[in-house]
């Protein structure tokens, strides 16, 4: 599977729900990562990376956190203030 990059599509609006669990799965093994259920958990885990999440949706995204912020994936005092006076 080949991700498409920005100038191939048009637009999209795509929401949070059951119907993009297969293709968030799916994403997750195309981005080489074996995934298993423990419980009620999913674990993705990939070299000596595990990232775990109760549903395909929510462990794409820990995953993608995990790959961009790195091993100081953590917000700041800062960054959670920001956040907070932004959303809530």
């Amino acid at each position: 599977m080949v991700c498409l990059t920005k100038n191939q599509w048009i637009s999209m609006r795509i929401a949070s729900a059951a119907n993009l669990f297969t293709p968030a799965y799916l994403t997750i093994v195309a981005k080489g990562y074996a995934v298993r259920r423990e419980g009620e958990l999913l674990v993705a885990t990939k070299g000596g990376d595990a990232f775990i999440a109760e549903d395909p949706i929510g462990l794409l995204g820990v995953i993608v956190v995990g790959e961009c912020r790195g091993e100081n994936w953590q917000a700041t005092d800062a960054q959670i203030d920001d956040f907070i006076a932004v959303f809530g």
